[in-house]
């Protein structure tokens, strides 16, 4: 891998600097202490901050942004040797090469799939690109400023999606009891709803997030400056509360407290199992065994497309029936529960259904696989995950200051 060296030198901005000295630091880094040597900088001393990718050399700015250069190919001649001709580069000149070369760290990207990955692809391809590629490694201190600004949006929420959460962590929360043997009371439910409400926008409107993005609550509405108000936040709890009463009165939950504990197999636990060679996460809001048969569960606190939450229980079918064979002698049940329209909508997975939605998953994995420039590596080009067209879409995406679309 070809690199930079004391003595040698950079034209950034029409100026010339030359390297007195290279210091290597961990993750791509790079030190570079510097001298002007043209009018315009003569005598100046700079230290500038670096990052390289192979050959691809990205110099910050002061004031933001980059200079980028190609240690092979972008040499020219000057009145002492050789200079390292530096162009400004963009954000996303950084993760377009980024996302190109390997992790550096011991967490490797390795492709994967889910339903909520498989939707989000669908619904823009650029923004799955910054979710499962550009932000790989934006936890990490030293990443690249955008690759750090990736992963924060990355974990951006907003308000209608923190509705869902909070109903959702709620429940979690009074299952887990009742597979304990213990009833929760509504009331004590309610509370911890609210004060989870009041901790989570307190952090985000002091900017707390920024420090964990991933595991301290921020809102688009903050970040973006939105000028939503206060108002917003409470209806939001409001509605949530409502979401979570459905739940609580409904005829569901009461033959849910007459179960036995142990029919209940799966709350809400992050697991996964293989198709094709790839892993597949699925995260189930219930599964209970119940008369030798699996019954799935799903709350939607919005509105349902009945054609996806079928697949998405299909999946869900798919690795009960690959963990638990013996378990799957019958057709697995799928029950939905759209909280927004207090309904229920129910599914029947046999062996053909199964084996159809395992199919689909398959040539999915086959098609994003497809997208890859180094499929065997997951290694991603940004030219192939377009931008889809400037609409509303875009106005609420988290990642719409990537795209210039803030």
């Amino acid at each position: 891998m070809p690199s930079l060296n004391a003595g040698q030198s950079l034209l950034l901005n029409q100026r010339l600097w030359t390297l007195r000295a290279v210091r290597h630091l961990p993750n791509r880094n790079l030190q570079l202490d510097a001298i002007g040597a043209s009018a315009a900088a003569q005598g100046m001393t700079r230290r500038l901050t670096a990052v390289q990718y192979g050959p691809h050399l990205f110099v910050a700015q002061r004031r933001g942004g980059y200079w980028q250069a190609h240690l092979e190919s972008d040499w020219v001649d000057g009145d002492t040797g050789p200079v390292l001709h530096c162009r400004p580069a963009s954000a996303l000149d950084v993760l377009n090469i980024h996302t190109q070369y390997p992790a550096v760290g011991r967490l490797k990207n390795r492709l994967s799939w889910s339903f909520s990955r498989s939707a989000l692809h669908a619904h823009c391809p650029r923004a799955y690109y910054y979710h499962y590629y550009a932000a790989w490694e934006g936890w990490q201190a030293d990443a690249p400023a955008p690759v750090r600004r990736a992963y924060l949006l990355k974990n951006l929420t907003d308000i209608p999606r923190w509705r869902g959460t909070l109903v959702h962590d709620l429940l979690k929360f009074a299952l887990s009891r009742l597979k304990t043997g213990a009833q929760v009371p509504r009331n004590r439910l309610i509370q911890q709803l609210h004060r989870r409400a009041k901790t989570d926008v307190a952090a985000s409107k002091s900017g707390r997030y920024r420090q964990q993005p991933n595991k301290i609550t921020g809102f688009q509405e903050h970040y973006y400056q939105t000028g939503v108000p206060d108002a917003a936040w409470a209806q939001a709890v409001a509605q949530a509360e409502q979401l979570a009463d459905v739940f609580l009165q409904s005829p569901l939950y009461a033959r849910l407290l007459g179960r036995p504990r142990e029919s209940f197999l799966n709350i809400e636990e992050l697991q996964s199992f293989e198709i094709a060679g790839v892993t597949v996460w699925v995260q189930m809001d219930l599964a209970r065994r119940e008369d030798n048969r699996i019954i799935l569960y799903d709350w939607k606190t919005g509105q349902i497309d009945e054609s996806a939450v079928r697949r998405q229980l299909g999946v869900y079918a798919l690795f009960m029936q690959a963990e638990h064979p013996a378990w799957v002698v019958q057709p697995v049940r799928g029950v939905v529960f759209a909280l927004s329209e207090n309904r229920t909508l129910e599914f029947e997975f046999d062996g053909e259904a199964l084996r159809k939605i395992r199919a689909g998953v398959e040539a999915d994995i086959a098609r994003l696989r497809g997208l890859l420039g180094k499929p065997a590596q997951n290694l991603a080009e940004l030219r192939r995950f377009p931008m889809i067209e400037n609409g509303e879409a875009c106005r609420v995406c988290r990642f719409r200051e990537l795209c210039g679309r803030n």
